[in-house]
């Protein structure tokens, strides 16, 4: 681990100048990062099981062994049934986790987030049952409804009568949807896609609204081949319902529609490609919701997204 800084102490323990020259704090008690070691293993099987002409069964395992957390199994199924000619029914099981990160179990000499090295894997279990129809060879569509338990999940705890946070496996959630995806070739040169989304998410601590997941969201996307050289695309994308946290006191965050734009050209013989962009063409105030730190909001009015801006592009093909 290597570290200069122009705060803090420095290697003998002394105040660093802020106004001089950066201070390299390596291999000293005072690096944000203690040398960390790592020794990581593990063994995967599967095997796909046709065991009936319209049934397939594909299963696996997968063991890892941490040398600093332990180990963890994780198993995956997928179940297929040819419905129909037509028609695809799937139900899906899984499990799987995220090892802590470096900072997340040794993070030292932090103003502000500390790490915590007896924390354990977050734990993700998922379930989903999807039926993929295509009636026609330029029409289909997929349904899918799914759950899952998210535990264990890695937060930065503010310490009692302190200014700093700790790593813990402090939060669990709990969640459901649906989502269906719809794809419609009109004819040669023009393509419809759409998709839609409605989840629900819970903290299992507050038994609230997961903060900032949106419960719906709508995309839109038109594909038109004006000629062999020329390809026009619009897309418009919808995100509502997004919640604050529950100490968050602040009216509910507005919802947006976002629409995209752009015009192609490929030369036939050159290899060239010339391209006008345009991003956000309707200059939505579009933001994503922020945190707020307690007494006081460093962001009051979110995060904006950028406005409208076209973009000019030119490429060539070796």
């Amino acid at each position: 681990t290597k570290e200069t800084k122009n705060f803090g102490l420095g290697p003998q323990g002394n105040p660093i100048d802020p106004t001089g020259p950066l201070t390299d704090v390596s291999d000293t008690p005072y690096i944000f990062l203690s040398e960390t070691k790592r020794r990581s293993n593990f063994i995967s099987l599967q095997d796909v099981w046709s065991f009936a002409n319209d049934w397939e069964l594909t299963a696996g395992i997968r063991y890892d062994d941490y040398s600093d957390f332990g180990s963890t199994t994780n198993p995956r199924l997928a179940l297929v049934w040819s419905t129909t000619f037509n028609l695809s029914t799937k139900l899906l099981y899984g499990k799987a986790f995220r090892a802590p990160s470096f900072a997340e179990t040794g993070n030292i000499n932090n103003p502000v987030a500390l790490g915590n090295p007896n924390l354990t894997p977050e734990r993700m279990e998922t379930i989903e049952l999807a039926f993929d129809y295509h009636p026609q060879s330029n029409f289909g569509g997929v349904l899918s409804f799914y759950q899952y338990n998210w535990q264990d999940i890695i937060y930065f705890v503010p310490d009692i009568n302190e200014l700093t946070s700790t790593a813990q496996n402090a939060g669990e959630q709990v969640g459901y949807g649906v989502e269906i995806e719809l794809q419609w070739k009109i004819n040669d040169a023009v393509k419809l896609l759409s998709n839609a989304t409605y989840s629900r998410t819970t903290n299992e601590q507050t038994d609230s609204a997961v903060a900032f997941v949106p419960n719906r969201q709508f995309y839109l996307q038109f594909d038109w081949q004006i000629n062999t050289s020329m390809q026009a695309n619009l897309k418009s994308n919808w995100v509502a319902d997004r919640k604050r946290d529950v100490a968050d006191l602040r009216s509910q965050i507005d919802d947006y529609i976002i629409t995209d734009a752009s015009l192609r050209w490929t030369s036939q013989n050159t290899s060239f490609e010339l391209a006008i962009i345009a991003k956000n063409i309707f200059n939505e105030d579009a933001r994503e919701p922020s945190t707020n730190n307690g007494p006081s909001v460093n962001l009051p009015n979110d995060l904006p997204l950028n406005g409208r801006s076209i973009y000019f592009s030119i490429m060539k093909s070796f």
